[in-house]
């Protein structure tokens, strides 16, 4: 494969992290640094480097100095990830209603919503108009976090939002649950514009709990328990 020198290591984890987040690389599979350094055809430095990297964002973890272990996630750890989300995203909201120009967020909020909207009134979607509507999906998500203005709460949703990305990637390919999804999506935007945080937060968290069902879903589907 080849990569341009100067950026070797970001290169080799911007791959290998869209591999695991896509799951052409499976959850529980070994990665060697043999088979890196095959695959890439560079020396183990940027491949250590980039595989660090993908530590720090817990998607894999080292088994020896021979190469790393992607995570692999049972139905234990997939219900605290998605409580702990919805925790998370509840908060971002209650946060963000301190922020000073509510017009900027509602405007951001109002374009999320009506893109995918927009989107949905097709019977289906191509390969990547699904990848599209996924970005926005999960940016309605992120808004919050943009106007939060609470830096170590980004941090900490952003570190756990790579593994939740994994499952979100799978059901959010189905036009039923991208239904589903933004109709919860539109019940928080409604309830954040008639200004009931407290609400938009309740509905965040039951949010998150039905896409948990869907991960569940796929989590049994891939044989991962």
């Amino acid at each position: 494969m080849d990569l341009n020198k100067t950026t070797l290591s970001g290169q080799i984890y911007d791959i290998l992290r869209q591999d695991i987040l896509t799951q052409r690389i499976r959850l529980g599979e070994k990665l060697t640094l043999k088979h890196l350094q095959e695959r890439f055809g560079v020396s183990s430095t940027p491949i250590r480097e980039a595989l660090t990297r993908l530590a720090e964002e817990e998607l894999v973890v080292s088994y020896s100095n021979i190469g790393v272990n992607v995570i692999s996630i049972g139905e234990q750890d997939l219900k605290e990830l998605y409580e702990f989300m919805g925790d998370l995203d509840a908060l971002a909201i209650l946060y963000t209603s301190h922020y000073p120009d509510q017009e900027k967020v509602q405007k951001a909020l109002a374009e999320n919503i009506h893109y995918t909207e927009k989107v949905l009134e097709t019977e289906s979607l191509t390969e990547e108009e699904i990848r599209t509507w996924t970005g926005y999906s999960d940016h309605f998500h992120l808004i919050f976090y943009d106007y939060c203005a609470n830096s170590r709460l980004a941090r900490a949703a952003g570190k756990q939002r790579s593994q939740l990305t994994i499952f979100s990637n799978m059901y959010e390919a189905s036009l039923q649950h991208q239904r589903e999804i933004e109709r919860g999506h539109l019940k928080i935007y409604g309830a954040y514009l008639q200004k009931d945080y407290q609400l938009a937060a309740s509905l965040m968290k039951e949010h998150l709990n039905t896409s948990l069902s869907y991960a569940m879903e796929y989590l049994f589907q891939c044989h991962c328990l």
